[in-house]
């Protein structure tokens, strides 16, 4: 069979261009001092959504609590802290409405640490994505359930929590270069992308096309790629046929 690609629907890309910034010399002693806590790996997402369209955008994926007007249930996880302590907080997210200039603060929320809410309610400032300061918490257990707990139902949102050792602890990096570098170092994850492959039919981007193309090949018994914006990319051979190379 000849191989072949196919490209679908219209690749979205961030207006503007961003300056490449000289990463700071604190990057790996920031990583050594604290740890990352992806909200989209939270174990319940409870009533949250996980949004996945603009991660082009902003890097990541994220809850959201999409209730009209109705708070959601919470989300929770449960995490291993390194040593007990002191530990300040920080939540990245936004006041999805300030860029309007709209009060109200709609999308608010609580952190709870093992049931206790944390003195901030986030969601509550900037009109852009950042790092919300939470203060300090006291762990007195490795082991402690982190909750998302939405107030209002107008979807608040978070998309990671990252917490580092001692009060006096430095606020996350900002910069939209070296964030991402700064997320793969916390999670462990390489600097390039794991190669798959090879396939006969590889489909790129969202939108009706986008399946109907993937599920048209699966049919045909070729080994499909597929990956979209919006959903987990999948890549896999067709039943009862082994991946070549």
């Amino acid at each position: 069979m000849r191989r072949f690609a196919v490209i679908v629907t219209a690749v979205q890309c961030a207006a503007g261009v961003t300056a490449m910034a000289q990463e700071p010399a604190s990057l790996d002693a920031t990583v050594a001092k604290g740890f990352l806590v992806e909200a989209e790996s939270f174990d319940d997402h409870g009533g949250w959504v996980l949004d996945t369209q603009f991660i082009e955008i902003m890097g990541s994926p994220y809850l959201m609590a999409h209730g009209l007007g109705r708070p959601v249930a919470d989300a929770s996880t449960t995490v291993t802290f390194p040593a007990t302590g002191k530990w300040r907080v920080w939540v990245r997210t936004m006041d999805w409405v300030a860029r309007w200039e709209a009060p109200g603060e709609p999308g608010r929320f609580q952190l709870l640490v093992d049931g206790r809410p944390v003195e901030e309610t986030f969601g509550t400032k900037g009109a852009e994505w950042h790092w919300q300061d939470g203060g300090v918490v006291e762990i007195d257990n490795p082991t402690v359930t982190l909750t998302l707990r939405d107030l209002t139902g107008f979807n608040g949102r978070c998309d990671a929590i990252y917490f580092a050792r001692g009060a006096d602890a430095a606020t996350p990096p900002e910069q939209a270069d070296i964030l991402p570098r700064w997320r793969r170092l916390l999670l462990g994850l390489p600097d390039e992308p794991e190669t798959l492959g090879p396939f006969d039919l590889v489909v790129v981007g969202g939108g009706y096309p986008a399946p109907a193309a993937a599920q048209r090949g699966r049919r045909r018994h070729v080994g499909v790629g597929n990956r979209s914006g919006r959903q987990p990319g999948t890549c896999r051979p067709p039943p009862g046929r082994r991946r070549r190379g």
